[in-house]
């Protein structure tokens, strides 16, 4: 792969903010491998280092490893290499991990035996990967990612104990977070172990950087803040990143950070306002469509003062529905001279049949009917609404 044309990452994020680490320590039969950071800058041609302190480790008696890791992700196949330069040299591998390992950095624990401290984090998400070039390299990159894809997710599926569709329903929204108790209960380690992981800078910087949803404040050392030290400054570190996600440089100072974001607060709260004021003046404008109606509707005799409330709230649930009412009905009393004063009474005084009635029938013959329905039978009144606008589809 063309690394200057794609990029495959499974990090939160691609600010690199904590440089890779690697660093292999014998201890008596046992290598440590510690790897910190971003994963990143990592390949065959850069792998001496690591492989000259791997041979260290063996000469010394070293015969398996545990891996320690410690990071936000980063680069897929740099997390693979890694791991390969690993297994090529130790049969005996298992995994500690630290108060982060995410995206890339699950294939480690993944793969073997793992434990994880109480406060340890955990994060899984589908590769992703930035892609430039002509045509056909865009298209085997996409194979490429196609195929990490595959990987990751039936290698997820083998440690959870899950089918690969169960896994992309965990993923598909996004970073999917899980703490130390969730993790082992999902099986991505095996055991929780010792005390809490000591949350330091580097660490909570990559907790930032990847979108943790738990941000841990660092301790205090005790001794008194510079007085002219700003009680709400950012770290410098953390303030570069912030820096870039606002869409300033990353050498971006504090003020300029501050008055970046003042001037967001200020957007959102206009955009907020502005919203309100339209939803305010759509809300007055129905009301007093409404009230135009109802009046004209008094003024034409087509209804009851008593009976307007009942009006109002057709129109409030459904304006469209309120004027076809209003249009289609007539005059009170021109309704009243046509019925039979001789009749049972109450909301069909003629006592005609009324059951094959539809609501059209409804709105041309009886519109006072309709709303001591839909007052005292909304169920009925409803049925009729539907099956009306139904048939107009």
């Amino acid at each position: 792969m063309n690394v200057t044309k794609s990029m495959v990452i499974i990090g939160a994020g691609s600010t690199k903010v904590v440089p890779l680490k690697v660093r292999v320590e014998a201890k008596g039969t046992e290598a440590l491998i510690i790897i910190t950071g971003h994963i990143s800058e990592w390949s065959k041609a850069s792998s001496g280092a690591i492989l000259k302190d791997i041979k260290m480790a063996k000469d010394a008696g070293a015969t398996k490893a545990k891996i320690y890791v410690n990071t936000q992700g980063g680069n897929v196949i740099e997390a693979n290499e890694i791991l390969n330069l690993i297994e090529d040299n130790f049969d005996n591998i298992t995994v500690q991990c630290g108060a982060l390992c995410a995206s890339a950095g699950t294939i480690f624990p993944a793969k073997y035996k793992a434990t994880g401290k109480p406060n340890s984090q955990f994060m899984i998400h589908k590769p992703s990967m930035y892609v430039g070039g002509n045509e056909s390299e865009i298209e085997s990159s996409l194979k490429l990612l196609k195929n990490l894809t595959a990987e990751y997710k039936a290698m997820y599926a083998k440690k959870f104990g899950k089918t690969e569709e169960e896994i992309e329903a965990l993923w598909e929204k996004g970073d999917y977070w899980m703490n130390a108790k969730e993790a082992l209960k999902m099986g991505l380690i095996d055991e929780i172990e010792g005390n809490e992981e000591k949350i330091d800078a580097e660490t909570r910087l990559q907790l930032v950087a990847c979108g943790a949803p738990n941000i841990p404040d660092l301790p205090t050392s005790g001794q008194q803040q510079p007085q002219n030290q700003n009680q709400n400054q950012i770290p410098r570190m953390e303030l570069s990143v912030l820096a870039v996600q606002l869409g300033l440089p990353s050498t971006a100072t504090q003020e300029q950070v501050d008055a970046k974001l003042k001037e967001l607060q200020g957007k959102a709260a206009k955009a907020d306002a502005l919203q309100k004021a339209a939803e305010d003046k759509e809300k007055a404008e129905k009301e007093g469509k409404i009230k135009a109606l109802l009046d004209q509707a008094e003024k034409d005799k087509k209804i009851e003062p008593t009976m307007r409330s009942n009006y109002e709230a057709i129109g409030e649930n459904n304006l469209e529905q309120l004027e076809a009412i209003l249009k289609n009905s007539k005059p009170i009393e021109a309704v009243s001279n046509q019925l039979n004063t001789g009749g049972k009474g109450g909301s069909n005084p003629t006592g005609e049949d009324r059951s094959k009635w539809t609501y059209q029938d409804y709105q041309e013959k009886a519109p006072e009917a309709l709303i001591e329905m839909n007052e005292k039978e909304p169920e009925k009144f409803s049925a009729l609404v539907n099956a009306h606008y139904k048939e107009d589809q």
